[in-house]
């Protein structure tokens, strides 16, 4: 970990060749540190995941605070507050980019107690890689920020049985993961999206064959709790795969889709599947949409064509009072 004063220009690198998604913790002060009260009106930049192998890699990126007093060391991130995340996967030897590039009219909360958090490297087999990210960030000081950031995140693998947080071999079947809301107005959703293949060696599943494969990501709410959804979760609390019209046949008549991100990618002729499609989330509601506590988010991950993905959205929902 190390500190720095130089908000809002945020800019980091690390070289890892290390597997097991070592995380590095950079803090920032501004204002008068954790008992001030900010708020964040726009994040804008670059973050990229460069590949020296052709080994699977990915990188998770967070933005958090703390409040009452910044920590000598908070690693694991207990006391802190995260409010932004993206991710990105690479399975092929290049440098893997994504343009950062959200408005938040409603803005979201911050103190001058600012981390930037990332974690990733080579998946399964050592090789190196460079986790880069040039940041700005729009913020002014506030008397206070009732805003709240909730995390509507999840990654779940297909055309394997295991890895991420469930995992499906059957290409038929999705999942959903029910998020139980507190009260308030929905403004925003924000994050990102990233699909991608596997490398193509004997530790992951397939690539993709065929034409096309893509994916599916849909985002619910659903009046008065999570209803099938929530009864749906193994021991760890992630959901269990299941056909995706059984999915789509749970959502009640009144369940509002709030958002939906579909890739696809095109096979050329004579080439493989392997690739990664992303995309960001920023979907700003101009008519908020009004969030009763126990009100359920669902998030739909579903998959089209064959061999194996890993798809992932590390997306947050922000809501007023």
């Amino acid at each position: 970990m190390s500190y720095s004063s130089s908000l809002p220009h945020i800019q980091q690198s690390v070289t890892t060749s290390k597997t097991g998604f070592p995380q590095s913790l950079y803090m920032y002060h501004a204002l008068d540190g954790a008992n001030s009260a900010a708020e964040i009106q726009a994040l804008a930049g670059t973050i990229s995941l460069d590949n020296d192998s052709s080994n699977f890699s990915e990188v998770l990126w967070m933005l958090a605070y703390w409040k009452g007093e910044c920590p000598a060391n908070d690693q694991n991130l207990t006391g802190a507050k995260i409010i932004w995340s993206d991710i990105l996967k690479n399975p092929s030897q290049s440098d893997s980019g994504f343009p950062v590039d959200l408005h938040f009219p409603q803005p979201l909360p911050m103190t001058g107690c600012l981390g930037l958090v990332f974690g990733g490297g080579s998946a399964a087999v050592a090789g190196k890689v460079t986790m880069s990210a040039d940041l700005n960030l729009t913020y002014q000081p506030s008397n206070a920020n009732a805003n709240t950031v909730v995390d509507v995140a999840g990654e779940y693998c297909f055309g394997q049985d295991w890895g991420c947080q469930n995992a499906t071999a059957d290409n038929e079947q999705g999942f959903a993961v029910p998020i139980t809301m507190p009260s308030g107005h929905l403004v925003e959703l924000f994050g990102n999206i990233s699909d991608s293949t596997f490398d193509g060696t004997h530790n992951f599943g397939p690539l993709p064959t065929g034409t096309t494969w893509g994916a599916v990501n849909e985002f619910y709410l659903l009046r008065g709790g999570c209803g099938k959804f929530g009864q749906n979760l193994n021991s760890r609390w992630f959901p269990n795969p299941v056909s995706l019209a059984t999915l789509y046949s749970w959502l009640p008549d009144n369940a509002m889709l709030l958002e939906s991100v579909t890739l696809e990618y095109q096979i050329a002729a004579g080439k493989t599947g392997k690739a990664t499609l992303q995309q960001k989330v920023e979907k700003i509601f101009s008519d908020p949409v009004m969030v009763n506590s126990g009100d359920c988010m669902v998030v739909i991950y579903g998959r089209n064509g064959n061999g194996a993905t890993d798809n992932e959205t590390p997306s947050k929902a922000l809501l007023t009072p």
